[in-house]
């Protein structure tokens, strides 16, 4: 079900990686797996030949193609991207995508951890270290020339910190262990960056400008910038950040040193992206998004394209299975998910929250940080609610895997691709899975085939990480969960919120507790053996039957729950938090009960003693509740041949 691509030359990523750090082989497009998943580009835009991307060089090519542009519906799109997006920035955009580009990546993405940001920074030891610029020298000076900084020592302590661990996972993710620079790949495809190209994509060389660019100690060199016909708008703060001249002449432009495919920086932002969404697991989708938005910074700041963000996209996910599957890397991954959760876990405690909310909590306006600090630039991660909203983040990741570039409709619809390794991005978050059932996650969440790039991506391309963060897509064949609460975190309770489809069925065991809730259709049906099964939508539960043998069947929709076939409890409890629905659950065919019992919560109603419910509608009724548990209310049950009815008799 879940396709591995078949071992052909070259093999699998995880296993030549270290072909990206060889200086002969990373310059070869059949030698270089990385550079072998991207070779999409040559589909859209292809500047060198067939020879030189077997055998280039650090000194990038001599000549390009004579017409590069292989798609130009592809290709404009992707340069009008950048012209949009750089001519309607705003001011937090400017200055956001100013500190992406100068600030170390290790450091830049760890606002993604939302509310627990500052106290990430706490507990790791990391830090920035730039001169603090005037909001108009990000906004205005196109002549201002910070330095940058992208050490690793930005990322804090390896030792001696309460998150040292996590901090050493960064660091393997970006170079001890990763293979992680993009350079091979960048002089093998050599495309040209956005604020080289023309409103159609052609490089439109107009000469050399002097400009003076002035650091932090008032310092001004004179250097010397190709200038291209181009409506892209860099950020004029990193004007003077943009590749030197390599001279006066055409031949001479130092776009054969400045290739923009994929972009470094996203690369190296979505590393630590994953590396800090494998540790801290709780937070995984927000950091996960968190290395999408610095790959859309490159863009808003002039310096890349969304087809360079996607390949350095495909490229990190890569390298992060790599590191994860190496035997040294998955065992700094185990100490780091260990670390970050004990160390969450008593910061939670003190809080008196569950360590999900401790990571999901919503911020009061004057409780998060500002990107300016008067009329200067605030150059620290802050507190904050950038990634509060999970429906919106999945929507905006999942948009930007394509970046809107137009599909081939003739190449859509091929299966899914997982390539091998690839299950272990999902472990820590889904840690009650088999590697097999994470295989099977990310098939059924992968996005749709024939986009640019993506198909000859050998699936890393396809994969969705935010929707395969939600469980499965669907139950192509039949799915047993056996979660054990004992361990905590998303084994003791997750939450499915796909739309799951397929004939399969769903089978929950273990004491941990599973909430379903997408617009499910899937046919196979439910059966709860112990632990807990939620509904939270009315199509929770699929078109199935739903059986109970065990556990608590609970249910807490907004709008009766819609059951398509049986529902038979011979065992467990039925556990409905009330509301003011007509009936809370309706079953098409018979409900069946049996030694179940019934829990109800009230949640904000007050029913005044009398007040009657219908619990339930069904083609059939047969059986009673042994036990009804209404919490400060009592209430009696009535049976009648195609409902149940519920009766509050008192208020204790």
């Amino acid at each position: 079900m879940a396709v591995v691509p078949a071992d052909q030359y070259p093999l699998p990523s995880i296993t030549f990686a270290a072909n990206n750090a060889d200086s002969k082989l990373k310059y070869s497009i059949n030698d270089n797996p990385y550079a072998y998943m991207l070779r999409g580009i040559n589909d859209v835009w292809k500047g060198t030949s067939d020879a030189y991307q077997a055998a280039a060089s650090g000194s990038g090519p001599d000549t390009y193609l004579e017409n590069p542009i292989v798609d130009s519906e592809t290709w404009v799109k992707n340069i009008k991207y950048v012209v949009d997006v750089t001519t309607n920035r705003t001011q937090n955009e400017a200055i956001r995508a100013f500190l992406d580009d100068r600030r170390s990546k290790n450091y830049s993405v760890i606002d993604g951890m939302g509310p627990l940001t500052e106290e990430y920074v706490k507990a790791s030891g990391a830090y920035v270290d730039l001169p603090i610029p005037l909001v108009t020298d990000v906004t205005e000076n196109s002549h201002y020339a910070i330095g940058g900084n992208d050490s690793e020592d930005y990322a804090g302590n390896s030792t001696g910190e309460a998150l040292s661990a996590v901090v050493q996972l960064v660091k393997d993710f970006r170079s001890h262990i990763g293979k992680s620079s993009t350079s091979g790949s960048k002089y093998i495809y050599s495309t040209p960056r956005p604020w080289r190209m023309n409103d159609t994509g052609i490089v439109s060389y107009q000469g050399n400008e002097s400009r003076d660019c002035t650091d932090a100690n008032s310092d001004t060199n004179s250097i010397n910038f190709d200038v291209y016909d181009s409506s892209v708008s860099v950020v004029p703060g990193l004007i003077c950040q943009r590749r030197a001249s390599l001279g006066g002449t055409v031949d001479s432009q130092s776009l054969r040193k400045d290739g923009g495919y994929p972009s470094g920086h996203t690369n190296a932002g979505i590393l630590v992206s994953m590396a800090m969404a494998y540790a801290f697991p709780q937070r995984f989708s927000e950091l996960v998004m968190r290395g999408s938005d610095l790959g859309e910074s490159r863009i808003l700041a002039g310096m890349h394209s969304p087809v360079d963000v996607i390949g350095a996209r495909i490229m990190a996910l890569a390298i992060s299975a790599y590191v994860l599957t190496e035997a040294t890397g998955a065992d700094h991954a185990d100490a780091a998910v260990n670390q970050a959760k004990e160390y969450f876990t008593q910061k939670a405690n003190d809080a008196g929250m569950s360590l999900y909310d401790y990571a999901h909590q919503v911020l009061a306006e004057n409780e998060v940080g500002s990107f300016t600090n008067g009329d200067n630039i605030n150059l620290e991660v802050f507190n904050n609610n950038f990634y509060a909203d999970h429906d919106a983040i999945k929507a905006l990741y999942t948009e930007r895997m394509t970046y809107g570039l137009p599909q081939d409709i003739t190449a859509a619809n091929q299966d899914p691709i997982v390539p091998e390794g690839a299950e272990a991005l999902l472990k820590s978050r889904q840690p009650y899975l088999t590697s097999e059932q994470r295989r099977a996650v990310l098939y059924t969440t992968e996005i749709d085939s024939g986009y640019p790039l993506l198909d000859n991506s050998n699936g890393w391309g396809r994969i969705n990480l935010l929707a395969a963060a939600d469980g499965y897509g669907a139950f192509i064949g039949d799915v047993t969960v056996t979660m054990d609460a004992a361990n905590g975190g998303f084994s003791a309770h997750d939450w499915w919120r796909n739309d799951i489809t397929g004939a399969g069925k769903l089978t929950k065991d273990g004491t941990g507790q599973l909430t379903l809730t997408g617009n499910n259709q899937y046919s196979g049906g439910s059966v709860l053996e112990n632990g807990t099964l939620e509904a939270e939508s009315p199509s929770a539960f699929g078109t199935g039957d739903v059986y109970v043998k065990g556990g608590v069947l609970e249910v807490d929709s907004a709008g009766t729950l819609q059951l398509s076939g049986y529902l038979t409890m011979n065992a467990g409890n039925l556990k409905v938090s009330m509301d003011d629905d007509d009936s809370q659950i309706t079953v098409n065919k018979a409900v069946y009960l049996d030694g179940t019992s019934l829990t109800l919560d009230m949640g904000t109603l007050t029913p005044a003693v009398g007040t009657q419910f219908t619990l339930l509608t069904a083609g059939k009724v047969e059986g009673e509740f042994k036990a009804i548990d209404a919490g400060d209310y009592t209430v009696s049950a009535t049976y009648h041949d195609k409902s149940v009815e519920l009766t509050v008799t008192a208020a204790k």
